[in-house]
């Protein structure tokens, strides 16, 4: 196979949920990536290492990502490795995410 789609989990999903996808890229290796990182950080270097390793084995290295999936995709640094990126209900403003659910909690900056 000369292309391979990567499928990026959200939060409490695993890499299996990347076989839902193997119908809508025939002819391509369908593979999810099981991270185990909670920071966008770690999360990030585990997905670079993953799309690093794919592109040495595939031509085409395409991304399916997930909510905090997609999240860690974008702040992985894998922009010149892939061909293609589909992100399915990104989190693109993570500070906004968090300060919103600390005020639905009652939690303060400081607490």
């Amino acid at each position: 196979m000369n292309h391979v789609v990567l499928y990026i989990h959200g939060k409490g999903g695993n890499a299996s949920e990347s076989a839902r996808y193997k119908p809508l890229f025939p002819g391509c290796d369908v593979t999810g990536l099981d991270y185990q990182s909670s920071t966008p950080w770690e999360a990030g270097a585990e997905i670079f290492a993953a799309v690093q390793a794919l592109k040495a084995q595939y031509a085409h290295v395409i991304l399916i990502a997930n909510s905090i999936g997609a999240y860690f995709s974008i702040n992985a640094g894998i922009d010149s490795l892939i061909e293609k990126a589909y992100f399915i209900s990104p989190i693109v403003d993570m500070e906004g995410l968090i300060a919103d659910s600390m005020m639905r909690a009652t939690v303060t900056e400081t607490e």
